[in-house]
């Protein structure tokens, strides 16, 4: 899978419109992994049971994945 900022910032004729929807993607990445970090820290206070009822460990991967981490 290639990175779509990557090819924003280095595509052709409209360098200024890619420049800013590949700062923009960024800056939603950085957001995302926020987002992550605070459900990770949040959820780690329910217990157990609700963390497997919910399926925590599910969401926090589809979460990574959205951003192409791993784990």
């Amino acid at each position: 899978m290639s990175d779509i900022v990557v090819r924003l910032r280095f595509w052709g004729d409209s360098y200024y419109l890619h420049k800013e929807s590949a700062d923009e993607i960024e800056k939603l990445r950085a957001a995302l992994r926020l987002a992550v970090d605070a459900v990770e820290y949040w959820a780690s206070y329910a217990s157990p049971y609700f963390q497997e009822k919910h399926d925590l460990a599910g969401d926090l991967q589809k979460l990574r994945a959205a951003l192409g981490e791993k784990e």
